[in-house]
C-alpha cells in the first residue's frame, strides 16, 4: 500500500493502542503523571476518563510501561463479567493461577481470601499490584460493589491493592449517583482526557509520521491538516481514520503532498462531516522535569517471573499449594552512569571556563529534571536524533539537570532541532537559547 510509497518504516496511523506512538500533548501528559503518581503512592482507586477515541487506552499502555517492576498488574477487558468471574480474571492475571478452569467451583469468599493472601504475600516484599478495568462505564452495580469491598484490602500502613477504572465520560455520571457514593469517595486521582486543539493536532501527526519514518519531513500541507482537524473534532482515533484513508487517497494518484482534495475524499469516505469546532485549550509547556518517573526507561515483569514470583511467595496456597517459601526480592541495580553520575555530567562553571557561555552558538534546552537519572534517560533517546547531547548542572543548586542539545551555528539549525525534537518526542517545554545558558531565548 502507500508505506512503501511514502517511505514509511511502519504503519503511521494505526488504529492499535502502541504505547510508543502516544503523542503526549498537555492534557495526556499531565494524565500520565498523575496517575503514575498515584499507582507509586499507593493510593487505591484511580480514575482515568475520556470520550471514544481520546487515547484512553494508549495512555493507560503507556503508564504499564513505566510502573517499576515489583508492581504487578493485572488487565481486565471485558467490562460485563460478574462478580465471580471479576475476581478469578485477576488472580490469574497476577499470576496466582495458570488455568481458570481450577476456581470454577470455588466460592466468592474463597476467592477474596485467596487474593488477600497474594496481596499481602506482596507487600512482605515491598511489592505492591495494579488493577486496570477498561470500559468501567459497562461494569454491572454487583462487580461495582465487588471493587469497593476490595479497596478495603489494606494494612495499617498502606492499600493491598490499586484499581484504575477507564472509561467513557458517563462512567464519572455513574459514580455521582448516590448508589455509588461510597465507591465514588474512595476515588483517590481522577483524570480526564480532551480532544486536541488545531496546533495539537499538526504536532500530532507530524509525531506519528516522524515515529513512522524516522524524520520530520512533512506530507501533509497547512489546508490539509486545517481539514483533519475539523472533520475529526481534534480526537487522535479519528485522526488516525482521516489520515491512514488520506495518504491511500495520496499513493492512489501519486501525490507526494496531502492536500485538501485528499483529505475531503478521505473524509466522504469515512462518512465524516465537520464536528463541532472544540474549544481551544491553551497549550500550556509541561516540563520534562515536572515528572522524572515518567522519563524512566519501562521496566516490566514478564507473565513468568510473575508466576514464579508469586509461588515463591507462597500466594497460590488457597488453590492447592500449601507451602511458602521465603525471598527476597533484590533491589535494583543501579546502571554504571547512575554509579558515576558526577563523572558524566558537567557544570555551569566548567562551561564558563570552556567558553560555553560567552559564545555565539545556539542550544537546545530539552528538559530540566531533579535527578541526574531522569535527565541522563531523556538524553539517551535525544541521542537518536544525532548530534552533541549534554546533561548541565548548574553550579551552585542541588538537584537540578539540565538537558541541552547543541551548539548551532545558526539560528536555523537551532529552530529545527527543536522542531524535531518535539515531533519526535512529544516534548512541550523546549527552549532555545543563545550566547550560553543564562541569555535570553532568542525571537
Amino acid at each position: 500500500m502507500y508505506e512503501d510509497y511514502y517511505r514509511f518504516r511502519r504503519q503511521p496511523f494505526s488504529p492499535t493502542p502502541d504505547p510508543e506512538f502516544l503523542y503526549k500533548s498537555a492534557i495526556h501528559q499531565k494524565a500520565l503523571e498523575e496517575l503514575l503518581r498515584g499507582v507509586r503512592r499507593r493510593e487505591g482507586m484511580l480514575l482515568l476518563t475520556g470520550d471514544v477515541g481520546t487515547g484512553k487506552t494508549t495512555t493507560t499502555r503507556a503508564l504499564l510501561g513505566l510502573l517499576d517492576r515489583d508492581v504487578f498488574t493485572a488487565l481486565v477487558i471485558d467490562p460485563f463479567v460478574t462478580a465471580d468471574e471479576f475476581l478469578r480474571v485477576l488472580l490469574q492475571d497476577f499470576g496466582v493461577v495458570s488455568d481458570l478452569r481450577l476456581m470454577q467451583d470455588i466460592d466468592r469468599q474463597t476467592l477474596v481470601d485467596t487474593l488477600n493472601r497474594f496481596l499481602l504475600s506482596l507487600s512482605s516484599v515491598g511489592a505492591s499490584a495494579l488493577a486496570v478495568v477498561d470500559e468501567a462505564q459497562n461494569l454491572k452495580p454487583a462487580v461495582l460493589e465487588q471493587l469497593r469491598v476490595l479497596t478495603t484490602l489494606e494494612t495499617d500502613q498502606q492499600k493491598l491493592l490499586q484499581i484504575l477504572l477507564v472509561g467513557q465520560p458517563e462512567l464519572r455520571t455513574m459514580l455521582a449517583t448516590p448508589e455509588m457514593r461510597s465507591l465514588n469517595q474512595r476515588i483517590a486521582r481522577r483524570c480526564a482526557l480532551s480532544p486536541l486543539n488545531r496546533d495539537e493536532v499538526e504536532s500530532y501527526v507530524a509525531f506519528r509520521i516522524g515515529m513512522a519514518r524516522g524524520d520530520r519531513e512533512m506530507m501533509f500541507s497547512a489546508g490539509a491538516l486545517d481539514l483533519v482537524y475539523k472533520f475529526s473534532g481534534g480526537v487522535p482515533r479519528q485522526i488516525n481514520n482521516i489520515c491512514d484513508r488520506s495518504l491511500e487517497a495520496g499513493f492512489a494518484v501519486q501525490s507526494p503532498t496531502v492536500e485538501e482534495a485528499l483529505v475531503v475524499e478521505a473524509a466522504e469516505a469515512l462518512e465524516l462531516t465537520h464536528q463541532p469546532a472544540v474549544p481551544i485549550r491553551p497549550t500550556a509547556p509541561i516540563s520534562v522535569g515536572a515528572s522524572p518517573a515518567v522519563a524512566d526507561e519501562p521496566r516490566r515483569v514478564s507473565s513468568q517471573t510473575k508466576r514464579w514470583l508469586a509461588t515463591a511467595v507462597g500466594v497460590a496456597a488457597g488453590v492447592g499449594l500449601g507451602w511458602w517459601v521465603a525471598m527476597v526480592v533484590p533491589s535494583e541495580s543501579r546502571t554504571p552512569n547512575e554509579a558515576s553520575g558526577a563523572a558524566s555530567i558537567a557544570t555551569a562553571d566548567a562551561a564558563v571556563e570552556s567558553g560555553f557561555v560567552d559564545d555565539a552558538a545556539y542550544r537546545v534546552i530539552a528538559g530540566e529534571f531533579d535527578t541526574l537519572a531522569a535527565a541522563q534517560a531523556l538524553a539517551e533517546r535525544l541521542r537518536r536524533l544525532g548530534g552533541a547531547v549534554s546533561v548541565l548542572a548548574p553550579a551552585g543548586t542541588v538537584g537540578h539537570y539540565l538537558v541541552w542539545m547543541g551548539p548551532y551555528a545558526t539560528l536555523t539549525e537551532a529552530r529545527s532541532m527543536d522542531t524535531e525534537i518535539k515531533g519526535s518526542f512529544g516534548l512541550g517545554g523546549t527552549r532555545i537559547v543563545g550566547g550560553g545558558l543564562g541569555a535570553n531565548p532568542p525571537r
